[in-house]
């Protein structure tokens, strides 16, 4: 990972990874520039932590949002599409992805942009899952894998079918067994193939860029643009970027 000054290189993803204790500090600073509705619906979570990331994700989101575009972090007033994914007009493209206290926050100039991330940990019904939810030719590859390889496989599946999903920001409405990725650990992520009945929404394989990343320790991420030769770089998250006020 490396340094940043704040530009978008052209046909440039900039990846952001944060660890959310170590933003904690940042808690009343950061809830300062979420919006009466956004203050609200961190009310809603069930518990104190749940409440606490829900602020500092959003607040880390409205920071580099504002660094990039040159406005007030608190003023930017984000639009939603019609499942949900949310934008900011005028851009850039974003998409945030978290898990637990890890967070992934992907930035282009402009783009169907998606991001997830997963911490590393056993999924004991990988196999079963996988034959549930998967294509049927990503269910085969996991089976076939070894199977001290198949927990990592099935993240590696899972992070980048979700990345696509969140791209094209239709939901689960784009059936997750209708179109498969590349999961054995290994070999580069990409997009293998699409149902054709999924083709006017999701394109075909040749349409996307998709890439790993591990930018936190006991993670995998994978982030994916509906556009294909795009580049993918990772920022350091620098402590002076989390001011308020700069």
């Amino acid at each position: 990972m490396k340094t940043h000054s704040f530009a978008l290189p052209e046909r440039t993803i900039q990846v952001w990874f944060a660890d959310l204790t170590r933003l904690e500090p940042r808690l009343e600073e950061l809830r300062r520039l979420l919006t009466e509705a956004e203050t609200a619906r961190a009310d809603r979570f069930a518990t104190g932590r749940l409440r606490a990331r829900f602020i500092l994700r959003r607040g880390l989101l409205r920071v580099l949002l504002g660094r990039y575009t040159g406005r007030s972090p608190g003023g930017l007033a984000f639009t939603e599409g019609e499942h949900g994914k949310p934008a900011l007009p005028g851009g850039p493209a974003f998409n945030l992805a978290d898990s637990e206290d890890s967070v992934a926050i992907a930035v282009a100039a402009e783009g169907q942009l998606g991001m997830d991330i997963e911490r590393l940990r056993l999924i004991p019904d990988a196999e079963p899952l996988a034959e549930r939810f998967f294509a049927p030719a990503e269910a085969a590859a996991l089976k076939a894998l070894p199977p001290e390889s198949r927990n990592e496989a099935f993240l590696l599946g899972w992070t980048r079918k979700e990345a696509v999903i969140k791209a094209v920001g239709t939901g689960l409405s784009l059936p997750l067994d209708r179109f498969a990725v590349e999961l054995v650990p290994g070999r580069p992520a990409r997009l293998l193939s699409v149902e054709e009945t999924l083709r006017p929404v999701a394109g075909v394989p040749e349409d996307w860029t998709m890439e790993d990343l591990r930018g936190l320790p006991g993670t995998v991420a994978a982030v994916a643009i509906k556009s294909p030769g795009w580049r993918v770089e990772s920022v350091t998250l620098e402590d002076a970027l989390l001011s308020a006020s700069a």
